[in-house]
């Protein structure tokens, strides 16, 4: 019997010892004998627990880790100061509730990230190998997240005051008043549906009105259109719109008169 009884007390004493060393691995990773924090999140909560959608930011010596959300969906940057960008608003962060409040932000890929945060304000950070070997490690504390600010409203810019234009640019016609060497006045006729098609020439000497109708014959090396016709058969003229646009009042025009040429402005 006395055998007996100290078997049972042996194994007593051996049950308490082993209960003594699960406690202290699971002690809190912020307390002062230096035992590290686990490699990876506890267990999720039950999905009763409410996920909290704030940005967060972790600030330590060394490093600075954020959650930021996105159309429902937290991205995580990781940061070794002053400005080595480990990690850059990468998707895919996994979210776990802790029992003791804090909640645990997760990214995997060719390295393992974690930032835990706790409700006193108080948080840490890892850094992993994919196989699991811790590289970084440190604790510090969550950082006020101000938003910026919404952008001003616009304001209303004032109405602006065009010059009216023609109503109906299909309808429009112009007259190109002008003089060639100071001997013939002319005038050139513009309407959108014929162009440049015709031409008045005004001898000064004279008080005959000499008309010439033209014909488009195409475009020069810039782009501008060229119109030619005569007079009674006898002299030659030549009316070039001085612009590789659509006419329009304000443009000028060249037009030649018997191998003499002269400038006008359309109105």
């Amino acid at each position: 019997m006395s055998h007996r009884r100290m078997g049972w007390a042996r194994l007593t004493v051996l049950g308490t010892i082993l209960g003594a060393i699960a406690l202290a691995s699971c002690r809190d990773p912020r307390t002062s004998d230096g035992t590290p924090p686990p490699a990876t999140p506890v267990a999720p909560a039950s999905p009763d627990v409410p996920i909290s959608r704030q940005p967060v930011t972790c600030n330590t010596t060394n490093y600075f880790a954020e959650v930021l959300w996105e159309n429902n969906q937290p991205l995580m940057s990781f940061l070794q100061k002053p400005n080595l960008n480990n990690l850059s608003r990468a998707p895919g962060v996994t979210v776990t509730s802790n029992p003791d409040g804090s909640t645990t932000y997760g990214y995997k890929g060719e390295a393992i990230f974690y930032a835990r945060v706790f409700p006193d304000g108080t948080c840490f950070v890892q850094s992993l190998t994919s196989s699991g070997q811790l590289l970084v490690e440190e604790s510090g504390r969550i950082a006020e997240f101000t938003p910026a600010p919404p952008p001003p409203a616009p304001t209303p810019a004032p109405p602006v005051t065009v010059a009216p234009e023609e109503p109906n640019q299909d309808n429009l016609s112009m007259t190109c008043n002008g003089t060639v060497q100071d001997r013939v006045d002319f005038t050139a006729f513009y309407t959108r549906e014929a162009g440049f098609s015709r031409v008045e020439f005004r001898p000064r000497t004279s008080t005959n009105v000499l008309t010439s109708s033209l014909s488009y014959v195409g475009k020069n090396a810039a782009g501008e259109t060229i119109w030619k016709g005569n007079v009674a058969q006898m002299a030659d003229t030549t009316l070039v719109h001085l612009s590789p646009f659509p006419a329009k009042r304000g443009d000028q025009v060249s037009v030649s008169y018997d191998g003499q040429w002269g400038r006008a402005t359309c109105q």
